[in-house]
């Protein structure tokens, strides 16, 4: 029976401003007000819509909410403050963010971007002494080889439906399982990324906001592997 649950938010829509937008009207005025270059920014919809228009697969990019509000959802969840969780995001980019299970996470999403700016200025935050989160040149079957897990799955709308429970079940029947979510707000994983999985499946009849289907998948463990009674007794 596992102990220790694996989540990758996978090509994510995290990335700074590209440079081929960099001089967009609506990108110098948000930087402007926030007293930064725009090459510092979180592209992000809310702001740069005009801007994205012509960007490859801009559908699927700007969404640094997504991360936001997921990672607010699992690094809270019982299962993390019990040392039984590890979370990764992946970004579109190739890049991994690694997050120390004691980072607390901004609530408000204005700070939370300033705090991914930083890191993709510095490389780590803080900037210096031991790092809560860093990141890394890397794309996801690198990490997944770093984690080394006995099992590869995926949660999609192209997957085989199963129940919530019956697909922690099987998660939960091995020592490493790693499950991969999207970090994007439509749309599915890369042949690449799909290539590297053992499993897919569908939790539900439509399509869930990424952080849904983390916090179901987090308390669902919690529930099949009995986890509760560990984090009541903590």
């Amino acid at each position: 029976m596992a102990d220790l649950l694996f989540i990758v938010l996978a090509e994510s829509a995290l990335e700074p401003v590209p440079r081929e937008i960099l001089d967009h009207p609506s990108i110098v005025k948000d930087a402007r007000k926030r007293c930064k270059r725009p090459e510092q920014l979180i592209l992000d919809r809310s702001y740069h819509h005009q801007a994205m228009a012509g960007l490859r697969d801009a559908h699927r990019r700007g969404r640094p909410d997504i991360i936001h509000i997921t990672l607010l959802t699992a690094l809270s969840s019982p299962l993390n403050l019990t040392g039984n969780l590890k979370i990764y995001i992946h970004t579109r980019n190739d890049e991994v963010i690694f997050i120390s299970p004691k980072v607390r996470v901004p609530r408000n999403s204005e700070r939370f971007k300033g705090l991914m700016e930083q890191l993709y200025e510095f490389g780590q935050v803080p900037p210096e002494g031991e790092p809560l989160m860093k990141i890394r040149g890397m794309g996801v079957e690198e990490l997944l080889r770093n984690i080394d897990p006995t099992l590869k799955v995926e949660i999609s709308m192209r997957g085989e439906s199963r129940g919530i429970k019956d697909v922690v079940g099987l998660i939960a029947s091995h020592d490493r399982p790693a499950v991969l979510v999207g970090g994007f707000p439509r749309g599915h994983f890369s042949k690449e990324t799909i290539s590297l999985l053992d499993k897919t499946f569908r939790i539900y009849s439509s399509g869930l906001d990424s952080w849904t289907v983390t916090s179901w998948l987090i308390f669902a463990y919690i529930d099949v592997t009995g986890a509760d009674e560990v984090v009541q007794n903590r």
